[in-house]
């Protein structure tokens, strides 16, 4: 009974740390960061557009924890150029 009352606890508490973007790919929020920065050209959305592609490269080599910190920079560096995240 013990057993089952912790797993339930853990699962409670990790579900709010994997909500948000899980369930969306890096592809799609590429896509929509790449046209969220459509006709930008200052540094924060040059920066976002690489780390957006080191993230999907990331995401090839089957390293999803780093791609999506890759992407999460990207979107952060996206915010400051003007898009919105």
């Amino acid at each position: 009974m013990k057993a089952i009352l912790l797993i339930l606890t853990l699962f409670t508490f990790a579900l709010p740390a994997t909500s948000g973007s899980f369930f969306v790919s890096i592809d799609e929020r590429s896509d929509t960061m790449n046209e969220q920065l459509q006709g930008k050209n200052d540094y924060h959305a040059h920066l976002a557009r690489e780390l957006a592609d080191i993230a999907a490269e990331e995401k090839l080599q089957r390293d999803s924890s780093v791609a999506k910190e890759f992407m999460s920079m990207a979107e952060a560096h996206a915010a400051q150029s003007g898009g919105t995240k």
